[in-house]
């Protein structure tokens, strides 16, 4: 491979595909170094791809033919959002109570939910297919793409980055652009933000689960398309987030997007409740008004991915001499209501970097001064994130999650509603097994030898709280106790609530020694790290702090291969 470049783009996902593609129409000699094996592979969804923005910013400007060359799941038209009580037993049925916003409903009205979101070229995409056909067409263009490839530095030359350090080798370029993610530590080396906190990001879980086109086609089919599903109940735990539904060809992409700083609370004190994430995506998913839907449905993937709270993330200066950053890696992801839209300003980016180096090419100089046009291109897209941090001050209130919301149900709102043979029952299996199961859907190409993440497990023995451990997606923070290995705080608190009982324990004092047992033995128990089983969220390093856990990324492609994503 040569070793000097135009442009080096870290990461070929949208924001990296887009900028790539830009370049190469346009001459420029450009790679994209991606991380795993082939594009796509690492990257999961939890929204729709909105195909138009403005400004000719949109994937419909960059690709017209994407329509029909992508290989998009479903076209979407329409969102709704509900509100659902907690289901109640009668005879045989399981009865609640909802409410339904839509684009046609007074907060959206007001601008506070983005029901009404459309371009005309909205579709519902799978990550593994879709980024690696948007690579595709980069390629085609004349860009170079390098798999299985971890950039691990920045190089510096003359006061500005002037390459990027990869597991195996040294590349140069005139400009490096990061498309690599939320999980990117390249913005912390070139100066520009510190590694992100759990108040700036948000942490989703997904199932996709295998289910008839037919169903899908009856239960989500409205006349020009399909519709999207919102969902807030008492499924959350009171944690600031919601659930989402969203229909593709053959499958359904299910999933719970959570505020990490609202949740990492929850998740270690009301552990007689709820242990990880996906446990409320299992309640969710139980809930009689997805009863029929999901019927029978089979799964066939489990994800889990962090997504950056855009407000709380965009740096003022996102760029340094040499260096600029797009996509998650920048943060240009807002939210508005139950919407989320992440791709569409993405691309916007990555469209926006390439101008920006087309630029300074133009001028001869890559000095952080010129490169300051950047911030002025992307002028629209931050007045659109700060659009989202007037809602979240808005409707990311504690009372919208806890009983605030559900009291609109209890005077009566909506309707009412019932479903027979729902399986509102606990499988019996702890999270450890629960976990196990989930993962081995999962394709690994492991690495036995080199961890990615460092983790000072004395240091984390010795903190009281062990968030690391609920808010894990998967086994890779267990607490070691004398009373056995638990990959969840409920489920010792379930141990030590059993036991008590066993000792017939008065149940009113049982509960409470229970929750002080537990509280002890997660102070005084050993936690134990594994990383082969990661799926690469980067959670626990957002977590941090990093004299205890910091995390990076695997080298040459191993790791999680999604196959939906």
């Amino acid at each position: 491979m040569k070793e000097k470049f135009d442009v080096i783009v870290v990461g070929a996902g949208p924001a990296g595909s887009a900028a790539a593609l830009t370049l190469a129409r346009e001459g420029y000699d450009v790679l994209m170094v991606e991380k795993a094996q082939l594009p796509g592979q690492r990257n999961v969804s939890g929204g729709v791809l909105f195909g138009g923005f403005r400004d000719g910013l949109g994937l419909i400007d960059l690709i017209p033919e994407f329509e029909h060359e992508a290989p998009v799941e479903r076209k979407i038209s329409a969102h709704e959002l509900y509100l659902l009580s907690k289901p109640v037993r009668k005879n045989d049925e399981w009865r609640y109570r909802y409410l339904k916003f839509d684009k046609n409903s007074f907060l959206t009205h007001l601008g506070l939910t983005m029901l009404n979101a459309s371009s005309g070229h909205d579709y519902t995409v799978l990550r593994t297919r879709f980024d690696r056909w948007m690579a595709s067409k980069a390629v085609e263009a004349g860009a170079m793409l390098a798999t299985s490839k971890t950039v691990e530095d920045l190089v510096f030359k003359d006061g500005r980055v002037a390459g990027v350090l990869t597991q195996d080798e040294e590349l140069h370029a005139d400009m490096v652009i990061d498309c690599s993610g939320v999980t990117s530590l390249l913005p912390e080396k070139a100066g520009i933000r510190p590694r992100l906190t759990s108040d700036q990001v948000y942490h989703g879980v997904k199932h996709v689960l295998k289910v008839s086109p037919q169903k899908i086609e009856e239960f989500f089919k409205i006349d020009d398309g399909f519709k999207t599903l919102y969902l807030l109940g008492p499924f959350m735990h009171g944690v600031v987030g919601g659930g989402f539904v969203y229909p593709n060809r053959d499958t359904l992409s299910v999933g719970v997007v959570v505020g990490l700083s609202s949740a990492i609370p929850v998740f270690t004190s009301q552990f007689n409740k709820i242990g990880k994430p996906f446990e409320m995506l299992n309640e969710m998913e139980s809930h009689p008004f997805l009863a029929e839907v999901l019927a029978n449905a089979k799964l066939v993937e489990y994800s889990a991915h962090n997504i950056p709270r855009g407000y709380k993330v965009l740096p003022e200066k996102p760029y340094a001499g040499g260096f600029l950053m797009a996509g998650d890696a920048l943060g240009v992801f807002y939210k508005i209501g139950a919407l989320i839209d992440g791709i569409r300003p993405a691309i916007a980016s990555g469209i926006l970097a390439a101008r920006a180096y087309i630029h300074a090419k133009k001028q001869g100089d890559f000095s952080a001064s010129t490169l300051s046009v950047y911030r002025q291109l992307l002028e629209p897209l931050y007045k659109l994130v700060a659009k989202s941090k007037t809602n979240s001050a808005l409707i990311e209130r504690k009372i919208s999650y806890s009983n605030g919301s559900l009291f609109l149900l209890k005077l009566g709102l909506g309707r009412s509603a019932a479903a027979k043979s729902v399986n509102m029952e606990n499988s019996g299996r702890n999270v450890l097994q629960t976990v196990q199961q989930m993962t081995g859907l999962l394709d690994y190409h492991e690495d036995k030898v080199r961890s990615h993440i460092e983790v000072n497990q004395a240091l984390a023995s010795a903190d009281k709280e062990k968030a690391w451990i609920p808010m894990c997606p998967v086994n890779c923070y267990t607490l070691v106790t004398g009373k056995g290995v638990f990959a969840s705080f409920k489920d010792l608190y379930a141990y030590n609530l059993e036991t008590l009982r066993k000792n017939r324990a008065d149940d009113r004092m049982a509960f409470k020694k229970a929750i002080e047992a537990t509280l002890e033995d997660i102070r005084t128990g050993q936690l134990k790290f594994d990383h082969v089983a990661c799926v690469a969220c980067g959670t626990c390093g957002v977590i941090g702090p990093p004299a205890v856990v910091r995390f990076g990324h695997e080298w040459n492609g191993r790791g999680v291969r999604f196959r939906y994503g």
